[in-house]
């Protein structure tokens, strides 16, 4: 007889199943496909509240600023080390057709903070947006290289050492990852008619949100992250260390609400909270030397704002997105945080087209 160690870890085929076990505990199975692909013969919602654009082609113009920071915190919602990358201005386009977002953007020229200030800092951003009818899904792949110390006044020791922020062009971060959420009142409340503006918000309405969420995040210099002459002995048991991997799987919730006045103009609001189990592995790469303190906490925040004019064939407005992710060192002392947040003014034309564009329209060739 063949016997098996038991291990006490976690095979990878489960964590891998998380996802889809989650998705059909969710959704109902026998309106799964139309559900994911908006077949509204089958998925219904109330056209007293909302109008779908499905057959429409919608196209945008957008500009847009993003920073990113990244945060070592004695404690949650504490701040100790506040670096921060130097402001991005960007000109873009896009569309929006079925289920399928697309969006290009790039740097404005001469428009951009004092890089000689701030430092010169680096992006790049793959997000993928999937909106269906009862479902969001978010793919994050986004690399940063180059911050400032934002806060170094609040350090005696490092105030009278410099005159400016000091620049960490060497500090670079990554993340990869996905949000998966479910909208419980998807009939009456659309999220896409205020961030992707496909479809039409008629009423006021909101819906509860749950989801499933999972994040790698990497954070590493050249140089030990903690600078000197700065006490580290309260911060993760006062590692040195240039290199910080964190691994974060959990749920997340709350709530989404659009406000509409004479159907024209609208104030949209979403927020979720995440509680999630990871780990977090601190190296230093120069002495090899590793610190794994098992098991950790990880809480997560989304936040969304846009508000602005509709109509049928139009739209100009301005929305906020605040994404943020903490994770605790040990259960002792010591937190990781990564947040972005990008500000996007949009100006929106609808084209009505003659006949559907069959290959983005999965619900007309699947099923």
């Amino acid at each position: 007889m063949i016997t098996r160690k038991k291990t006490g870890k976690i095979p990878f085929r489960q964590i891998l199943a998380w996802p889809v076990v989650f998705l059909f505990l969710i959704l109902p199975g026998k309106e799964l496909p139309a559900q994911f692909f908006d077949g509204a013969d089958v998925q219904r919602y109330d056209t007293n509240y909302i109008s779908i654009y499905k057959d429409e082609l919608t196209t945008r113009v957008f500009l847009s600023h993003k920073q990113n920071s990244y945060i070592l915190s004695e404690k949650l919602f504490s701040p100790w080390l506040q670096y921060r990358t130097s402001g991005q201005y960007q000109i873009g386009i896009g569309y929006t057709y079925s289920f399928l977002t697309l969006n290009l953007a790039i740097e404005l020229p001469f428009v951009y903070e004092d890089r000689q200030k701030y430092g010169d800092s680096r992006y790049l951003n793959l997000d993928v947006r999937t909106d269906f009818r009862n479902m969001m899904v978010d793919l994050y792949l986004q690399w940063t290289r180059g911050y400032y110390l934002s806060n170094y006044k609040d350090f005696p020791e490092l105030a009278g050492a410099y005159t400016g922020f000091p620049v960490r062009n060497d500090i670079r971060t990554s993340i990869v990852g996905i949000n998966i959420q479910h909208l419980f009142n998807s009939e009456r409340y659309s999220h896409k008619a205020s961030f992707l503006q496909n479809e039409f918000q008629k009423r006021s309405a909101g819906s509860p949100v749950l989801g499933f969420e999972a994040y790698w995040m990497l954070g590493m210099a050249d140089s030990i992250l903690i600078p000197l002459p700065l006490d580290r002995s309260d911060f993760a048991g006062g590692a040195e260390f240039n290199q910080a991997d964190l691994l974060s799987v959990g749920l997340n919730g709350g709530y989404a609400h659009t406000f509409v006045i004479k159907e024209r103009v609208y104030l949209s609001l979403s927020s979720t909270w995440g509680i999630a189990a990871g780990t977090c592995i601190l190296n230093n790469t120069a002495t090899s030397e590793l610190n794994r303190p098992g098991l950790s906490l990880g809480v997560t925040n989304h936040n969304q704002v846009s508000m602005g004019f509709n109509r049928k064939s139009f739209y100009t407005g301005i929305s906020l997105t605040n994404f943020n992710i903490n994770q605790n060192y040990s259960f002792k002392n010591g937190w990781f945080k990564y947040s972005t947040i990008n500000i996007r003014l949009s100006v929106v034309k609808r084209f009505k087209l003659h006949r559907p564009i069959r290959i983005l329209r999965p619900d007309l060739w699947i099923f």
